[in-house]
Order: structure tokens, then sequence, then C-alpha cells
């Protein structure tokens, strides 16, 4: 639920950069339009890219049923690094 919530949460944080660019170049005569799509189109990219990269990175890990967290060299109470 926790990843769930991040993938999604990245991509919404960039529609609403786009969003916000749109009302902050509104007053501007010159330009609004470019400005607002640049800004737009910059985070539609983004947007596309986190969700390409990380379904490139990690869906396949996460869909096995080994999927787990190794913990290397980590100490554990009574484990090999606390002896």
């Amino acid at each position: 639920l926790a990843l769930r919530a991040f993938s999604y949460g990245v991509p919404l944080f960039m529609v609403v950069v786009g969003l916000v660019a749109w009302v902050t170049f509104w007053e501007s005569e010159k330009g609004r339009y470019y400005a607002s799509s640049l800004v737009t189109v910059i985070a539609l990219l983004v947007t596309v890219f986190w969700f390409v990269s990380t379904e490139r990175k990690w869906t396949g890990f996460l869909m096995t049923t080994e999927a787990r967290v190794l913990t290397r060299g980590m100490s554990i109470a009574g484990g090999p690094a606390n002896r």
C-alpha cells in the first residue's frame, strides 16, 4: 500500500506543478500559453518517465513470490555482528 501511494504521489505532484503553471502565468499577456504549455509538457514527460522507470525496475521483483528484502551485514541481536 505504501509503495502504491508513493508511486502515484510523485506523478500527482507533477500534475499539480503543471496546473500551477497555468494559474501562475494566467495574468501574463506575453507568452502566457507558451510558458504554461512548456511547464505542463515538462511535467507530463517527467510523469511518463516516472511510470516507465518504476515499472521497468520494480514490477518484476515485486511480482515474484520470492520477493524479500535482504539484510546482509545488518546487526541482529544475537547474530554474528554482536559477538
